[in-house]
């Protein structure tokens, strides 16, 4: 509504600016796109209106939202771009339309800076801004899971598909045949009706093919592509259709479009299978499902209930619990996933099943995994590669967790949506009208890729680093590398032999980080990147470690300071607390922390800096329960650098470090 405000408002404004002939070809071109619902000829009025006036932004961005709408995606990539050329001030959601546009194509770089202008341009708190930050944050996500090495493979179901739309899976099996019941626009339907707005040969229909077990794995048929009739079908949208446990009931969904008013809006209907006669009987609505809203009807504000979209059924695998798509008043927004539960014959209520899958802006297509606690749904409002993606939440009615994005090649950066598993997690089908199908959208296979599982082990042995020999009951952790940070995984406690063993995950860095008493912590650093087979990695990592020594130096790694700060950056937490180790394993040790700073500003001021850097790390030691009268501290200033002269800004941060001596083992409480 926020945008169509806007988007009204600029329109007439536009409108009254322009020529007798360019004003009566823009108002043709805004009743072909607003009133018949054909962007193909809107489109060649606002090129129309171009080639008499190449400086009209208002036909330039029309006719990128034409462009949008029959995915002529590079081509309103192109037009938007010329609609911000002209004047690049007058209508901020240009850039968020950009945005998306470059980011189904895959253009995520690109995409990015267009959301983040958009962003920087438009301050309100609404739903644009809120869909702009979805859509951002999207970007970040894809490029990681794009990275990622893929856990399924796509196989487009090629004897099904046609030019048309084919959508929508779901299984049918009568004793040992199984059929696969899908929705398609293609022509031969109960409908005759044109579907301009979308290019469509026709309204949708249900139709149903046989399959084999194998042609499951190989995306394609046996038999021959039905209708199902007209005891199932109608003249107006028929599709999106599931079948209870028993097979015996078909629930989908039938939406009205003009002179089918008898069908206005959409509601969910259901139709019985009679095993005798191999047939579906008549459809009926659902009456507990319907709903209606209310919506302005006229400038005046007057008000009335029209029918509400309700459609795309799911059951639980008890059939007892229906998952469905609703615009009904009590959403967040666009249309929302809502639940009924069915007690006897009849089904209860509609429930909202919660904000934390819906979104303000659209889910659709949910899905109930075999294990009746997984939902899979499509959506335009959680952070995805572009388009509708499709994720998976466990749980149940309204409590769920939060949805995880399925990743790529479930999902593109184009609209992926109606997954339904045959076996769940393994082996099923998705629509998606990525390039490279036969239609505006096509039904494809998806199959896991399985692969040999990899093991991989890191053993060794923790050794005195001066004489080689073992040292008996230390103990090394675990951690895993996650960009600046470490995190504790296993600890493994050593026996007589010193030796140590620990199973590792493909694809990470990890860090081994040696302890014992009277010992200096040392670390070792493992990856398993490169790992592609089963391997027993690096036999003999054998952890080195240094007996303490009274007054030696020790260097904190990674204790380093920004210039003239003295707080603890939070990428020295890690160093500091292996020090923390180091004096809980050694209850009687004393030691001097020594600060140290680059030779920039006076010796008075860096002296005093290094004070303050000593005394900061002190203070952390004391947080994390050190008792303060084994900590002594000095700063050094700029009398001791590691570095000098100091030619870099690297040899400057070298020089600004903390480092410990051993002051004595002989510590005891007062």
């Amino acid at each position: 509504m926020a945008r169509l405000t806007l988007l009204t408002v600029w329109a007439i404004a536009f409108l009254w600016a322009q020529s007798g002939k360019v004003r009566k070809l823009l108002s043709e071109a805004d009743k072909e796109y607003y009133v018949y619902r054909n962007p193909e000829r809107a489109a060649e009025l606002y090129k129309e209106v171009l080639s008499l006036d190449p400086t009209n932004q208002y036909a330039a961005y029309r006719l990128a939202r034409c462009y949008w709408y029959t995915n002529n995606t590079e081509q309103a990539v192109e037009a938007y771009q010329k609609a911000l050329a002209i004047n690049a001030e007058t209508n901020d959601t240009i850039y968020l339309d950009l945005g998306i546009a470059q980011k189904k194509l895959g253009r995520y770089p690109e995409a990015t800076q267009a959301f983040r202008e958009f962003l920087s341009r438009h301050k309100t708190q609404d739903i644009l801004r809120k869909q702009a930050e979805v859509e951002l944050e999207g970007c970040t996500l894809a490029q990681r899971l794009l990275a990622q090495q893929p856990d399924y493979e796509l196989v487009a179901l090629t004897a099904i598909n046609t030019q048309a739309s084919e959508y929508a899976p779901t299984l049918f099996v009568v004793k040992s045949d199984t059929f696969l019941i899908f929705t398609s626009h293609r022509a031969g339907g109960q409908s005759t009706a044109r579907f301009p707005e979308y290019g469509e040969p026709t309204y949708s229909d249900l139709w149903v093919v046989q399959l084999k077990s194998d042609t499951l794995l190989l995306g394609k048929a046996t038999g021959k592509v039905q209708n199902l009739g007209k005891r199932v079908n109608t003249a107006a949208n028929d599709g999106s259709a599931v079948i209870s446990p028993d097979g015996l009931t078909m629930y989908y969904s039938i939406c009205g479009q003009g002179k089918y008013r008898k069908f206005w809006g959409c509601s969910i209907y259901q139709s019985t299978f009679d095993p005798q006669k191999k047939e579906w009987g008549p459809f009926e609505k659902i009456e507990a499902l319907a709903g209606q809203r209310e919506v302005v009807v006229n400038s005046r504000g007057k008000k009335k209930l029209v029918p509400t979209y309700d459609a795309q059924p799911t059951l639980s695998p008890d059939g007892n619990l229906m998952y469905f798509v609703s615009d009904r008043d009590g959403g967040l927004g666009g249309t929302d996933i809502w639940y009924a539960q069915r007690v006897g014959k009849e089904w209860g209520a509609p429930v909202h099943a919660g904000k934390i899958i819906n979104t303000p802006f659209n889910e659709i297509y949910p899905h109930v995994g075999r294990d009746g606690k997984t939902l899979y749904f499509a959506s335009d409002g959680h952070p995805g590669l572009g388009g509708y993606d499709i994720f998976r939440a466990e749980g149940r009615l309204a409590t769920w967790q939060q949805p995880q994005n399925l990743g790529s090649p479930i999902n593109s950066s184009y609209d992926d949506f109606s997954l339904f598993w045959v076996k769940q997690d393994t082996m099923g089908f998705v629509a998606s009208n990525r390039p490279g199908g036969r239609g505006r959208d096509d039904i494809y296979i998806v199959k896991r890729i399985f692969r040999p599982k990899i093991e991989l082990a890191v053993h060794g042995t923790v050794r005195d680093g001066s004489t080689k020999l073992p040292i008996p009951f230390a103990t090394v952790t675990l951690y895993e590398v996650k960009g600046d940070k470490l995190v504790p995984l296993d600890t493994f406690n050593t026996d007589q032999s010193a030796a140590y063993r620990f199973m590792l995950s493909p694809g990470k860095d990890y860090r081994l980080i040696g302890n014992a008493p009277e010992y200096l912590a040392n670390e070792v650093a493992v990856s398993t990147k490169d790992a592609t087979a089963s391997m027993d990695l690096e036999a003999d990592i054998d952890i080195y470690l240094d007996r303490i020594e009274i007054a030696r130096p020790v260097v904190l790694q990674n204790i380093y300071f920004d210039f003239d700060k003295y707080d603890i950056r939070p990428d020295a937490a890690t160093e500091l607390d292996r020090l923390v180790t180091l004096l809980q394993q050694n209850p009687k040790l004393r030691i001097l922390i020594g600060a140290h700073t680059d030779t920039n500003g006076s010796e008075t001021y860096n002296l005093k800096l290094s004070n303050n850097r000593a005394k900061s790390v002190v203070e952390y030691l004391k947080s994390k329960g050190i008792n303060p009268d084994r900590l002594s501290w000095v700063g050094y200033g700029e009398s001791q650098p590691l570095i000098y002269p100091e030619l870099s800004d690297a040899d400057e941060q070298a020089n600004r470090r903390a480092e410990f001596r051993i002051l004595g083992l002989d510590f005891s409480e007062r």
